[in-house]
């Protein structure tokens, strides 16, 4: 049996990755939530074979101290723990594209994690992984959070309006559950992988084509013959909009 630690397990790929984990009857699932008590935290680090370091403060209106509490402190603890307590433990860590851009606190905060993990990497001799996330859409992404997509998803079901300043903006997305399925992957990894690792799968498109998506999809959501072909992010967001679709009729 392998113990798994899974930080920042009830918030959005967290939930989605446990589900995932589930399925393994060969995989003990540790969680570490936003509501555990920090006493809790030695012990779950002690007792993991694998660390899926998944938390961290993602929300715009954060502050600079929340930022720092949540993406490095939180860090630099569990890597104490696993000081004092002789364990050398792989740790996959979630980052973000705005580690490289450096532009705000919440991509400083990214960066310092990473530079912990690297440090810890290098001189216990183990391989660690960096994941540089763009920006993530799927089932369980809260709206008006810090998701674009999500929230516009939301407003369209709930007859609210979709505002976009810019249609020609173009993004970076990555699926959720393409996501989770690489992290699965990475623990039977062999030894020499790279440490900053991209997505395999991310998607380019525009602020404008996503709300043009939306809008076709509210507007056959009902159609049983309404297929999408050919474009894998528009299929991908489909079943998105269908997820939110079910449990927001459900309430």
């Amino acid at each position: 049996m392998l113990n798994v630690l899974v930080t920042g397990a009830g918030g959005f790929i967290g939930k989605n990755f446990i589900s995932k984990l589930q399925l393994n009857p060969q995989i003990n699932i540790l969680e570490y939530k936003r509501s555990n008590d920090k006493t809790d935290l030695k012990g779950l680090v002690l007792k993991s074979d694998f660390i899926y370091h998944l938390a961290g403060e993602v929300r715009p209106t954060s502050s600079d101290t929340e930022f720092k509490s949540s993406n490095v402190t939180l860090t630099k603890e569990i890597l104490e723990i696993l000081k004092k307590g002789n364990k050398k433990t792989v740790i996959l860590y979630v980052s973000s594209i705005h580690a490289k851009l450096l532009k705000n606190e919440y991509g400083r905060t990214k960066r310092e994690s990473e530079i912990l993990i690297e440090e810890y990497s290098r001189e216990n001799d183990i391989n660690c992984f960096i994941y540089r996330l763009p920006h993530v859409f799927g089932e369980e992404c809260k709206a008006n959070y810090n998701s674009v997509v999500s929230t516009w998803i939301y407003n369209s079901i709930k007859g609210l309006d979709i505002n976009v300043f810019d249609r020609g903006i173009e993004m970076h997305y990555v699926y959720v559950q393409d996501i989770v399925n690489e992290f699965i992957e990475k623990l039977s990894s062999k030894n020499n992988c790279e440490l900053y690792i991209e997505p395999d799968n991310i998607y380019e498109t525009t602020l404008g084509d996503v709300v043009d998506y939306i809008k076709e999809f509210k507007e056959n959501i009902n159609n049983t013959k309404y297929l999408v072909k050919k474009n894998i992010f528009k299929e991908k967001l489909f079943i998105t909009y269908k997820d939110y679709w079910r449990k927001l009729k459900q309430i």
